[in-house]
């Protein structure tokens, strides 16, 4: 009898064990549907309950996507776009249209973004004369992810530049420091005067700046961070070169910071007074600029430089600087420092000023720019002045 009922329960114990599995499979399997709802952010139960909704981060892949689908649906060529990426990985792209392509455009994007969670931080106006640029910022959940900029024809026709004969004596004027915003580069522009343009290579908006310097018909430079002497602070700047650098390391570092600017016509120095007095560092910065057929201006930050001297004699198209106009920011004196320039060109047949594009700078320059043919001079980019 004892054998009998030992036999029953080995007979029932089987189907209970497939049970208590088959039964753990079914849990799984709907913990696991439910993870992977509540990760798509579709409906979740369980995950949702113990961690709360999930919130969706905006991948760089699906902004650009919806930006790039936008362009491809209203017949945008790709000829007419730009884009980079900078060195936080984000997407800089710079579009030419016309007025009524970007306000249809916009409508468009400004849903689709909307359907994803995008944020669009800003849409920057910098009216021009014969273009608008309207400057994008859209973001995803943590930082910027994707800045647009919309260059839009404007309608109408453009008007003609009366040719004049050009006098036998120049001045050219350096704007250095320029793409940390785009209100400089547009308040110049305005100017209508053949002004050339020095961008840092890393600074925010260094393609954009250059974009539309080259739109208004402006000469556009590299601006090279070399190290200096005394301004640690500034030693810090990305794309510096320094002295501890071996040749290798500046070629690389030299050709990233040519890449990073479309349209440049040549180089000259950000601070530099380690560097430029240094004949070995020179030739190989020069060589690299030589290659690329690229002029020299040495911003002579130290009486000490030879860089100048190093071009001429590698027969690279050099100049040098004559006047700092704003070393002190005060109206008068940069007003003063402007008319010292024009008075050592019409004695020397020709001179390179340096400036900034600070608040003070550019009001004594669009104040008293006209006053170069007072002097019998003639305004002209610097590439017009190297020898």
């Amino acid at each position: 009898m004892q054998t009998s009922r030992s036999a029953r329960k080995k007979n029932i114990q089987p189907p209970q064990f497939i049970l208590i599995v088959f039964s753990l499979l079914v849990l799984l399997s709907v913990i696991g549907l439910d993870f992977i709802g509540w990760k798509k952010d579709n409906r979740a139960y369980f995950f949702s309950a113990l961690f709360g909704e999930k919130k969706t981060l905006l991948s760089q892949e699906i902004l650009e996507q919806v930006a790039l689908q936008g362009f491809t649906q209203y017949g945008i060529s790709s000829q007419s776009i730009q884009q980079f990426r900078d060195t936080k990985g984000s997407l800089h792209l710079m579009i030419d249209l016309s007025e009524e392509k970007y306000r249809e455009l916009e409508s468009f994007l400004d849903l689709e973004f909307k359907k994803i969670n995008a944020s669009i931080l800003g849409k920057e106006e910098q009216p021009g004369k014969e273009k608008n640029y309207f400057l994008w910022q859209i973001e995803g959940e943590e930082e910027k992810e994707l800045i647009i900029l919309f260059s839009v024809q404007k309608t109408g026709e453009r008007e003609a530049v009366p040719s004049r004969k050009e006098p036998r004596k120049k001045v050219a004027i350096i704007i250095d420091d320029m793409g940390y915003n785009l209100d400089a580069i547009q308040e110049i522009c305005s100017f209508q005067k053949p002004l050339t343009v020095s961008i840092l290579p890393f600074s925010p908006f260094a393609q954009e700046t250059a974009l539309i310097a080259h739109q208004n018909n402006l000469e556009v430079m590299l601006h090279l961070p070399l190290e200096s002497v005394n301004n640690n602070a500034e030693n810090d700047i990305e794309g510096l070169i320094h002295s501890l650098m071996r040749e290798e390391e500046i070629r690389k570092i030299l050709d990233t910071s040519l890449e990073q600017i479309p349209y440049i016509k040549g180089v000259n120095n950000h601070m530099g007074s380690k560097i430029t007095p240094n004949k070995i560092f020179m030739n190989i910065i020069l060589d690299t600029l030589k290659e690329r057929d690229l002029f020299f201006v040495d911003s002579r930050t130290t009486t000490r430089s030879i860089a100048y001297d190093v071009a001429q004699r590698m027969k690279i198209p050099s100049a040098y600087r004559h006047v700092f106009l704003d070393g002190e920011s005060q109206e008068d004196y940069i007003k003063g420092k402007l008319i010292e320039l024009f008075r050592l060109a019409q004695k020397n047949e020709k001179a390179v000023g340096i400036c900034h594009p600070i608040d003070e700078t550019l009001k004594v320059l669009k104040e008293n720019l006209h006053l170069a043919d007072k002097y019998e001079l003639e305004l002209v980019f610097v590439s017009q002045i190297v020898k």
